[in-house]
């Protein structure tokens, strides 16, 4: 194929959306130009005959030499398309495979999410599908939400403000904290679904009224993850001060290990606006996860230690026990340390300890 001559530019373009899969740009790309999925890819470097994609549940992969000739028909840069098409960069198909093209399935953990329907308007012909790390997304623009309910579902949130709010604070969280944010994300969900299912902290006042604005009931799980999505991210960037200070072998607040618990527990409180219900038993959960991540220095010896460099509090967090590898893929509850799960009776949890040795099931 590297004797192959250079392709000329295609004469229609899509508009290009961002960390859309390749499957779902090639067939934009075809269609625009008047030609079949088979008649591009053929271009590629594909052998003829080759089924077009399902876009929602498939992926085109391309070898060095498909997505080089992809550029030529793009008329750009290799790292600007790259760039625009994360699936491309980490490909499955080797520099030298003999086919260039591929279809594959996605796996259930990496389904692609569709893009908000209002961004697409006027850009595409056909639903775009973007590459996304978890089962939903949030457009800020357009305040929409879009994930996984009753089949592919796109959620508008005109009335609850405050989501895509928190969808900002989470993106401004992952470049603070880096990879371990999506720890941090995933444990704070955690708490929130123990939170749900024994009917503690918002579930009488703030998740009821989400509830009620779009119309969903407690037998609506798939609706979950929104409703609980503000409190999460501000869990979560509590995790993330309390994460800090371990990192560097240091308490909460730089008091002793049982008060700077119980001062941080009460602050969750605080910063939530859910001070009595933390109290009334919303720190189990947050206690549950203290387990998890203690700081195993000695107070003596963290008060010898001196004191971390300027800056530390915006420098990317390492990972930690008890989180060692995180996946990039799939639903935050299998990256979360903590073993309880959505819809599933809290009555038969079985903790874990690092290592991955069981624990008898506890009543919360």
């Amino acid at each position: 194929m590297g004797t192959l001559r250079p392709l000329a530019r295609l004469p229609r373009q899509p508009v290009w959306i961002r960390d859309e899969t390749s499957a779902s740009f090639l067939l934009r790309l075809a269609a625009l130009n008047g030609f079949s999925f088979d008649e591009l890819v053929r271009r590629l470097g594909a052998p003829g005959g080759l089924p077009e994609p399902d876009p929602e549940v498939e992926e085109v992969w391309l070898g060095a030499a498909a997505r080089e000739r992809l550029a030529q028909l793009c008329g750009r840069r290799m790292a600007s398309v790259e760039q625009a098409l994360p699936s491309l960069g980490g490909s499955r198909v080797t520099d030298r495979g003999r086919r260039q093209v591929r279809v594959e399935g996605w796996s259930e953990a990496e389904l692609p999410v569709q893009a908000c329907a209002l961004c697409v308007a006027g850009r595409a012909d056909r639903p775009v599908w973007r590459v996304s790390r978890d089962s939903w997304t949030v457009c800020v623009r357009h305040e929409r939400w879009t994930g996984l309910g009753r089949g592919r579902v796109q959620v508008g949130l005109r009335g609850l403000p405050e989501t895509a709010d928190a969808h900002v604070r989470r993106l401004r969280l992952e470049r603070a904290s880096g990879a371990f944010a999506r720890v941090l994300l995933a444990d704070a969900s955690q708490v929130a679904v123990y939170w749900w299912q024994c009917r503690q902290m918002g579930s009488k006042g703030v998740w009821r009224r989400r509830a009620a604005v779009l119309g969903v009931g407690r037998e609506d799980l798939w609706a979950v993850p929104l409703l609980v999505y503000p409190e999460v991210v501000v869990l979560a960037e509590a995790m993330a001060v309390r994460e800090r200070q371990r990192a560097v072998g240091r308490s909460f607040a730089g008091g002793p290990v049982g008060w700077a618990t119980g001062r941080w527990v009460a602050w969750v409180g605080e910063r939530l606006g859910l001070e009595s219900e933390m109290r009334e038993g919303g720190h189990r959960a947050l206690e549950a996860w203290l387990m998890s991540h203690r700081n195993t220095v000695p107070v003596k010896d963290r008060l010898a230690l001196p004191a971390p460099g300027k800056g530390y509090r915006r420098q990317p967090l390492a990972l930690m026990a008890p989180h060692r590898k995180v996946p990039l893929f799939g639903p935050l509850e299998d990256v979360s340390c903590l073993p309880w799960r959505l819809g599933a009776p809290m009555t038969s949890v079985r903790a874990r300890r690092e290592g991955g040795e069981a624990m008898p099931a506890r009543r919360p």
